[in-house]
């Protein structure tokens, strides 16, 4: 396939809390000076991760960000997914595009659509960009917990998002095995050959906070479309019906009074077990001026301090970072 002139793109699958925006915050660290258009998937009606890559400091005027959320790119925004493909691609001002999906997309049909997708202006999507390749980021410290490895299957209290997560490791050229600092030698070796047998092919790497040589994930050419679709075409299951029955719901909290720190961690004890993520930020009476980030992941939670208030800051202050903001 020619590519002269067309856009790179590397899709960016894994589930719920594998550590994608980290990714992608680590791409923009070390992008040089390319200029990068993202496209953030989130299938909750607020788009947190697409607000704290757009915040970072290592996002650049030049660069480009499409917010998509209420939804998976891989089921119901599929359509957007194409339009902002052809958008970012057409423009003539980026180089490379970063695709994140939502944790329960399905990295096949992402590709499927890009692959065969036509704009409004009925201009096909691989006129203008070519599938660099999918990269599926792994959780291994929940992927310790979905499996036992005293008998070796899936624990049923995770039957459907095992469904997710193995459709994720089987549909990539790059598997990224992240958090094995969080689990034993032992534990590591026994899920590795368990992902391995899922998808001998892919390129395997292990790393931590998705810390990874930039060099070995993009412009790899890793992304075989032909012998992929060959597998889209398969007729045996329906997997935008699987999608549909996930039954993942998603829900916004939002309050103007400030958390009692106590009355929060004794809540954070009774965590509820069906709540498989939680992102955003809270304001605690004991720390009226700081930003409170959270964070949660399966059995995994960081709560960190995380900037100041706007209305905490001195009027200098605030000046001084519209003035950043601009110049």
């Amino acid at each position: 396939m020619d590519t002269h002139g067309k856009v790179p793109i590397t899709i960016i699958s894994g589930y719920l809390g594998s550590g994608k925006t980290s990714l992608i915050l680590h791409l923009l660290k070390c992008k040089q000076k390319k200029r990068v258009g993202i496209i953030v998937n989130d299938v909750a009606e607020v788009n947190v991760d697409a607000k704290n890559i757009r915040n970072s400091e290592f996002f650049s005027e030049e660069d480009c960000l499409i917010s998509l959320q209420n939804g998976s790119i891989s089921h119901s925004l599929k359509e957007d997914l194409v339009e902002a493909v052809y958008t970012l691609s057409s423009s003539g001002k980026i180089d490379e595009i970063y695709i994140e999906s939502t944790g329960i997309a399905q990295p096949d049909l992402i590709a499927k659509y890009i692959q065969h997708g036509e704009s409004n202006n009925h201009i096909q999507l691989t006129e203008v960009s070519i599938i660099d390749a999918l990269i599926t980021v792994v959780d291994v410290f929940r992927l310790a917990q979905q499996f036992s490895s005293e008998n070796g299957k899936f624990n049923e209290n995770y039957t459907e998002s095992n469904l997710v997560i193995m459709n994720q490791i089987e549909f990539c050229d790059i598997l990224l095995f992240n958090k094995i600092d969080m689990v034993t030698e032992k534990e590591k070796e026994y899920l590795k050959t368990i992902v391995k047998q899922i998808q001998p092919t892919a390129h395997f790497i292990e790393c931590t906070f998705s810390q990874v040589g930039v060099n070995k994930i993009t412009n790899t050419r890793l992304f075989s479309g032909e012998d992929e679709i060959n597998l889209f075409d398969n007729g045996t299951y329906n997997l935008e019906k699987l999608e549909n029955n996930f039954h993942i719901d998603t829900f916004v909290y939002t309050r103007r009074e400030p958390f009692h720190p106590e009355r929060f961690d004794q809540w954070l004890d009774r965590w509820p077990k069906e709540v498989t993520r939680c992102k955003g930020v809270a304001w605690f009476v004991s720390q009226p001026n700081n930003v409170i980030k959270i964070s949660q992941s399966g059995r995994a939670m960081d709560i960190i301090h995380s900037g100041y208030w706007i209305a905490a800051l001195k009027k200098w202050e605030i000046e001084k970072c519209c003035l950043f903001v601009l110049t």
